[in-house]
């Protein structure tokens, strides 16, 4: 069984790879089909064809080894993630993801919010970024100022359940640090670009954690492309 990482190391986020069908060998061998030759091995020759693959942008091959993830992030986190499956050119490959519905579960632990162990500055010449971290007051008051409105976010969530308003509509008073799941199913391909862009310069540190948790998992089952990968490091491939 794959182990369950806490990317964010709050105790609270979650990653865990619940399947996987496929691994270097298939690459090479979906890549060779059009020979009609298949192996039963990984050689040396096909750990260049994979690099070849890679440096050429031959991507259909790697669509073939797909992933199954159990994930839990902010919602905030979850939306950036979102846009890989709904303003992708990957979303003709193996993408499927199925999210918990806040219409049919209830948040039912106040502790369902993710704070922040530092807080970062605002970059002064990139809109998207920050830079640095806040220090002693300013932390503190910062920490305070989050937490205060966390709290109140689920207070009015369960008074607005209490008065019978239904789930659909009460969370729309929860902040977007609020904690959600899902379950996501993506191709190696466009797991690679998803890696490429969330660890890249100017991805937030929060989702850049999940990307990097994600290498960690599939690091033993597709090693040799990720050995090629991360040589070219090619981010649109």
């Amino acid at each position: 069984m794959a182990a369950i990482l806490d990317p964010l190391k709050d105790g609270k986020s979650c990653l865990e790879l619940l399947a996987h069908l496929g691994s270097d060998l298939d690459v090479v061998n979906d890549a060779r089909a059009s020979f009609g030759k298949q192996a039963q091995v990984l050689t040396e020759k096909d750990t260049k064809l994979i690099r070849y693959l890679i440096e050429h942008q031959h991507t259909s091959p790697f669509r073939g080894v797909v992933f199954k993830f159990k994930v839990k992030a902010p919602l905030f986190v979850c939306r950036q993630w979102w846009k890989h499956v709904i303003a992708s050119n990957h979303n003709d490959e193996q993408l499927g993801w199925n999210e918990k519905s806040l219409r049919y579960v209830a948040i039912a632990d106040a502790n369902e919010f993710y704070i922040p162990d530092i807080f970062r500055q605002q970059s002064p010449n990139n809109k998207q970024a920050t830079l640095g971290a806040l220090a002693g007051a300013e932390a503190e008051t910062a920490r305070t100022i989050y937490e205060a409105q966390c709290e109140a976010s689920y207070a009015a969530y369960q008074q607005l359940l209490a008065l019978g308003v239904g789930r659909e509509q009460a969370r729309g008073v929860l902040v977007p640090s609020v904690y959600t799941s899902w379950v996501w199913t993506v191709s190696l391909h466009a797991l690679l670009h998803f890696i490429a862009l969330r660890q890249g310069e100017g991805a937030q540190q929060e989702i850049a954690a999940y990307a990097e948790a994600i290498l960690h998992l599939i690091a033993p089952i597709v090693p040799v492309t990720l050995q090629a990968w991360q040589g070219i490091a090619l981010q649109q491939f």
